[in-house]
């Protein structure tokens, strides 16, 4: 009966080992607030977006990241009385600048194999009422 202890922590590594070689990064495609916000100006993007956690200008293009992580209770999902915790994800929007006008928007998703893309495209939902 011992034995079949020891086999238990090998079992379960082996398990999580082969569950990770099987996921895969979420796909980033491009998606509609994303491509809204290239040709808008630095100072429209600050307005309606607010003030990016990180700007770094480098090379002549200045790079605005933003990070936005989805609301707690968007995380867990409700089963019978309980619930259970989801994956807790968020997204980096890394908006590209050159000549104070928006060339790019790139979206990096956390975890990767998570398609966070919502809590990206919400970034920007104030610029549309603009």
């Amino acid at each position: 009966m011992i034995r079949g202890y020891r086999l238990l922590p090998t079992l379960g590594i082996a398990t999580c080992l082969s569950l990770t070689s099987c996921i895969t990064p979420a796909q980033v495609a491009e998606y509609p607030n994303q491509q809204r916000m290239v040709g808008r100006s630095k100072s429209a993007i600050l307005s309606c977006a607010g003030i990016p956690k990180k700007e770094i200008t480098e090379a002549g293009l200045t790079y605005l990241r933003y990070y936005r992580e989805a609301p707690v209770l968007e995380e867990s999902h409700p089963v019978g009385k309980g619930s259970f915790a989801t994956v807790r994800h968020g997204c980096w929007a890394t908006v590209i600048l050159s000549e104070n006008r928006v060339i790019d928007v790139h979206y990096r998703f956390v975890p990767p194999t998570f398609d966070a893309s919502n809590d990206c495209e919400e970034i920007f939902e104030p610029c549309l009422q603009q």
